[in-house]
């Protein structure tokens, strides 16, 4: 596998590689604003966990379709936990907490920095070395996320709210880039993605149960019907149908590149914002996009070294 691994990384990404990246860019980009949704009927812990137990069970159909073994080692469960607690539970915990103290392109825009912290934690990590090109690119879509948040908060009457948004959406952006480094593991050990991916989910949907038993959270189903069809995009496009092309996608050309979806999303989401959440952008969010597509472009030619 690792030497699978290693000449799929040395290859340039195909057209299904950069499909993959739009479709997920696609549908990420309307999750932010889907997401609003889901709070203030139920506390935000159900919801996760709901979400994610039933993605995690509609995947082993797919894997068994798919002719994939859904059982894994102790090891691979181990790392599948650490997967599900980071990137399914806590990190989406925060992802959460920050969409209700910020616009959802502001969470969006600062959620693409994945890319670069990704590429930092994974290379203090696990020793992967990555082309400057890669490096230079991530910066670049950094530097483009700041400049799309930075306009936004310093005109906002309600800036110190927005910052507490930008700060949860930080500590998520850690958590899901440690979670991915247990994924990368996995992947080099041979692990299938739809059944890891699976499992993690369902990992991640027992921690918070175990959460939300310990600190009291109200397990009161809800029954409006713009709930459960804003569950039902979320559970089938956003965790599904997403996560399976993005990890998919890590596998064959390395986080450095899937991890990038995220900052392809903003200008969906930026538009979204604007329709739905009335959020105008200035010339500082124009830049900013500039940047993160310029970003972009670099990450694609130097993903060889994933």
């Amino acid at each position: 596998m690792g030497a699978q691994t290693a000449h799929a990384h040395s290859e340039a990404p195909d057209r299904a590689d950069i499909a993959a990246l739009g479709v997920c860019a696609l549908i990420w980009g309307s999750t932010w604003l889907v997401l609003k949704f889901q709070l203030g009927t139920v506390d935000p812990i159900l919801s996760i966990l709901l979400r994610f137990l039933v993605s995690g069970l509609l995947i082993f159909p797919v894997c068994l379709w798919r002719g994939e073994r859904v059982s894994l080692s102790a090891r691979e469960h181990g790392l599948a936990a650490a997967q599900g607690v980071l990137v399914f539970g806590f990190g989406y915990v925060f992802v959460y907490a920050a969409e209700a103290h910020a616009p959802s392109a502001v969470v969006a825009v600062v959620f693409a920095s994945l890319a670069l912290v990704n590429t930092l934690v994974f290379r203090i990590v696990l020793g992967q070395k990555v082309r400057t090109g890669a490096w230079a690119g991530a910066g670049l879509g950094t530097l483009g996320v700041a400049a799309l948040s930075a306009g936004r908060i310093l005109a906002s009457p309600t800036r110190g709210d927005l910052l507490i948004g930008v700060g949860f959406t930080l500590i998520s952006v850690l958590s899901n880039s440690f979670g991915n480094v247990a994924a990368r593991i996995s992947q080099r050990r041979g692990t299938p993605v739809g059944a890891m991916t699976g499992w993690s989910m369902i990992y991640g949907a027992g921690a918070l149960t175990v959460y939300g038993l310990v600190t009291g959270v109200k397990f009161i189903v809800p029954t409006g019907w713009v709930y459960w069809s804003s569950f039902a995009y979320l559970t089938v496009l956003g965790s599904v149908v997403a996560f399976l092309l993005y990890y998919s996608l890590a596998q064959r050309r390395g986080f450095t590149l899937a991890a990038y979806t995220g900052a392809l999303t903003p200008p969906i989401a930026m538009i979204l914002s604007g329709l739905f959440e009335q959020v105008r952008w200035d010339v500082s969010a124009l830049i900013g996009l500039a940047l993160i597509v310029s970003g972009q472009v670099m990450i694609i030619r130097q993903s060889r070294s994933g």
